[in-house]
């Protein structure tokens, strides 16, 4: 598979952080779950346990015989045990009077004796589910129950007990756990399958994106080396074609003496004046590396990187050169054929010129004129 390592490393880390806020989350979820489950079983046990000691009280304030309260008692909880909540009566002395497993009554619960002076009047579905998830449930217990309440019932010895039956609650809170990590589980998965989808398409937009700019970068440098080639050749011509020149000149020039016509200043110009310090100095066409303004100033560099000043415009002095052999790069500078070193990219468009002498101010062509340069080096 393409980038089978990315998507290994994205498997690992997305999995270790997934299970560990997963874990956490069903946790919390199982959690509130079965406190809101216990809340209405406290709930509803505190209601039963209140009608039981209440209308067991008014029957026998009624002179009702205690035997038959106990039946009627013993009658309407029978077989709930299995319930979340389930209620039983016992004496003071802790012997079972009612119980939903009948065969209990009229044995002593040791628990109850035990329990019936520490357990609070009202106990918080908070502080019952910190009780439920710290017990250990043994698998040979079958009738693990907790007492959580007890109501006395009015005029009699008699004691409503509260029981929470413990493996139903922790069943169901295991329940609980088993289907929100089942959720998860598949959440997760799909969560996967989304961010393998996304790193898919962002990985192969990314791939795409570099081979483009890898194609753009090989056809710049594709063309540079043929416009250093360009620039190399032209240089090769251009030194040949001033030869040429240079004798046709000499040609020109004695047959214009020997006929009297006054041809020599219709020829290109040679020197240019120019001045250092006080001192007016001329400088040879051929020896001029590169023509550029500063503050106002024309100046211009020689191959061996003296520098002179001039009193002409950049315009003026542009118009009486050869245009084979300089180059107005842009408003500030105009560049000789034989200073030209090395051409580079520049930015996106554009070109930057290495010149020999290294050029006081960066020689930039704009993606205006680069075509322009590209011409003028072909021809």
């Amino acid at each position: 598979m393409k980038n089978y390592k990315t998507y290994v490393l994205t498997t690992v880390v997305f999995t270790i952080i997934y299970v560990f806020m997963a874990y956490l989350a069903v946790q919390i979820i199982a959690k509130q779950s079965i406190i809101l489950l216990l809340e209405n079983e406290i709930q509803s046990g505190k209601q039963r346990a209140k009608q039981i000691s209440s209308i067991s009280g008014a029957a026998l304030e009624a002179n009702v015989e205690k035997g038959i309260v106990v039946k009627g008692i013993q009658k309407s909880i029978e077989g709930i045990d299995e319930a979340n909540m389930f209620l039983s009566v016992i004496d003071w002395s802790g012997k079972i009077v009612s119980y939903p497993d009948i065969t209990k009554v009229g044995t002593v619960d040791a628990e109850t004796n035990a329990v019936v002076s520490n357990v609070k009047k009202d106990i918080s579905a908070e502080d019952l589910y910190t009780y439920v998830s710290s017990y250990n449930m043994v698998e040979d217990t079958l009738e693990a129950s907790e007492i959580v309440r007890l109501d006395a019932i009015p005029n009699s010895d008699l004691i409503v007990v509260t029981h929470i039956n413990l493996r139903n609650v922790i069943t169901k809170f295991n329940r609980f756990k088993n289907k929100y990590s089942f959720i998860f589980i598949i959440l997760g998965l799909i969560i996967l399958v989304i961010v393998f989808g996304i790193i898919r398409y962002m990985s192969n937009y990314y791939y795409e994106e570099l081979e483009r700019k890898s194609t753009r970068l090989e056809d710049s440098m594709l063309n540079l080396s043929k416009l250093n080639a360009s620039l190399e050749n032209y240089q090769k011509n251009i030194a040949i074609e001033k030869e040429k020149q240079a004798k046709e000149e000499e040609k020109e020039i004695e047959k214009a003496i020997a006929s009297g016509d006054d041809v020599i200043k219709d020829l290109p110009k040679k020197r240019l004046l120019t001045y250092i310090r006080n001192e007016l100095m001329p400088v040879g066409i051929e020896d001029i590396s590169y023509i550029y303004l500063e503050n106002t100033i024309t100046y211009i560099v020689r191959k061996d990187g003296k520098r002179f000043t001039a009193n002409d415009s950049l315009d003026q002095i542009y118009s009486s050169l050869d245009e084979k052999l300089f180059f107005r790069a842009n408003r500030q500078i105009i560049v000789s054929i034989y200073a030209i070193d090395k051409i580079i990219k520049f930015g996106n468009s554009s070109l930057k010129i290495e010149t020999k002498p290294s050029s006081e101010i960066d020689i930039i062509i704009g993606k205006n004129k680069a075509s322009s340069f590209k011409q003028w080096l072909d021809l």
